[in-house]
């Protein structure tokens, strides 16, 4: 008997462990996004697929690395 209940323990909480996880993970990346934070671009947990919102003439190259710009005004 005590073994079936550690089996059934264990075969309901690792479902549910995964679930914690992935929910905390979004939540994390969600959080990171709101803020914009820059770690994002060198997360290996994160892929970048898609920019919906950049200044106008913003140029998007694959694999580059990110630096920042200060445009000069004259």
């Amino acid at each position: 008997m005590i073994v079936d209940l550690f089996l059934v323990w264990f075969s309901l909480s690792l479902p549910a462990g995964i679930v914690v996880w992935a929910l905390y993970s979004q939540r994390k990346i969600h959080r990171k996004i709101q803020r914009g934070d820059i770690s994002l671009l060198e997360d290996s947990g994160f892929t970048i697929k898609r920019i919906t919102q950049g200044p106008p003439g913003t140029q998007i190259f694959d694999n580059a690395t990110i630096a920042p710009f200060q445009q000069q005004q004259y």
